[in-house]
């Protein structure tokens, strides 16, 4: 445990010294990238309608689409490239995030908040579990900080103010809670249903004495950093504090049928760099219990959204560069930086007199031949068709 906690010293020290060369040496990175040009314009709903929400079922056959002003979630055939329903659900004037289930059975909507990343306290929102073959809601949760679906589908777990508790489905009946003191604002359980991640608060009662000749960097920790423990989902008792400290935490997702786990984290914002906001992605091999050196980064004004490709051999994230939002696309065996795809002038001119809506918040998914993303972003749906080498396949 001592080479742990050292480990978290030295990540405080080393994160205040280095932070702004490390974003000269990423800006220099994307930069030297090529951009891709090779894109089409999708036509679904009218110009009057703003996307944000995208995903695709475990099947790769249906893509459900979210929008603003509390309109209905559309199902869309992508092999016709037809809408096929709505769902009157999820009727949030700002919108929703949307994800399948990991069987297609549910849709789980996330009310996209406006503040993230402007409050120094819990994330409250909105989530809602939709039966997929009937469009019936199945259940509502208010104000809480996170809710996912178990990979079986018959549990749904919530976290609200430092409750987990643990819902049947589909009846939505309360199996049993159990409360994790310090908990953040993510939650994330693992494919086999055996480990339950939680970010959580620094407690300085537990680090105080491995902190005896640095007070600061204590203090530094529990205002400005969070950790990621790991649970039993059976009795709620803790099996392991992952040996790295992490910036505030806003989601935890598992790889699908896998044990890595990912971390969605972004600098409070009392210790952002200036006009810079970066959010980091970085990896936890849960079976081993400890952190991958393999990460990702994003400079997306809002929570980024991260999306692995099916074969598990892509993985993209929106950012922002200089002027406009962009895609970046990493090889997710070596993390190197593939492509990157600028949401530019040329995507969003406009095209027989049609209406533009901007946006900041690109949604996004692989679809099926994990050789193009459908990006939503404003009322624009584009399909960016990736250029790959003969090396690169």
């Amino acid at each position: 445990m001592t080479t742990s906690l050292n480990l978290f010293k030295s990540k405080i020290k080393l994160r205040k010294l280095f932070i702004p060369g490390f974003l000269i040496l990423l800006s220099l990175s994307v930069r030297s990238q090529t951009s891709n040009s090779d894109f089409e314009r999708i036509k679904l709903v009218s110009d009057e309608s703003e996307f944000t929400g995208l995903a695709i079922s475990p099947d790769q056959k249906t893509i459900a689409l979210s929008l603003k002003n509390s309109s209905p979630v559309k199902l869309i055939d992508w092999t016709s490239q037809k809408i096929t329903r709505e769902i009157n659900v999820g009727n949030w004037n700002s919108g929703s995030i949307l994800n399948f289930s990991d069987g297609g059975k549910y849709l789980l909507l996330q009310e996209i908040g406006y503040t993230d990343f402007s409050q120094n306290k819990h994330r409250n929102t909105d989530f809602e579990i939709v039966e997929v073959a009937s469009g019936n809601s199945i259940q509502k949760f208010g104000k809480v900080q996170d809710v996912v679906i178990s990979s079986d589908e018959k549990q749904a777990i919530s976290l609200s103010n430092d409750e987990i508790t643990f819902w049947s489905l589909p009846s939505g009946s309360k199996e049993k809670s159990f409360k994790l003191a310090g908990s953040g604002n993510a939650i994330a359980l693992s494919p086999d249903g055996k480990t339950l991640a939680v970010s959580q608060l620094v407690d300085e009662d537990e680090f105080k004495n491995q902190f005896k000749k640095d007070r600061k960097g204590l203090k530094y920790a529990v205002n400005y950093r969070q950790l990621v423990s790991l649970y039993s989902p059976e009795n709620g008792k803790k099996t392991k504090t992952i040996g790295e400290f992490y910036d505030v935490i806003y989601e935890l997702c598992f790889l699908p049928e896998s044990d890595i786990l990912f971390v969605n984290q972004t600098p409070d914002i009392r210790v952002q760099i200036k006009e810079k906001q970066l959010s980091y992605i970085s990896l936890i091999a849960v079976a081993k219990m400890e952190p991958l050196r393999l990460g990702f980064t994003s400079m997306s004004t809002a929570q980024p959204e991260l999306k692995i490709s099916s074969d598990k051999k892509l993985f993209a994230i929106n950012s922002k560069g200089n002027r406009f939002q962009e895609m970046h696309l990493y090889n997710f065996e070596t993390g190197e930086l593939e492509k990157r795809f600028e949401l530019g002038h040329r995507l969003f001119e406009k095209v027989d007199g049609e209406k533009m809506i901007s946006s900041s918040h690109p949604a996004f998914i692989f679809l099926p031949d994990n050789q193009s993303i459908l990006i939503a972003m404003g009322n624009q749906l584009i399909k960016w068709n990736i250029e790959f080498n003969s090396t690169e396949q």
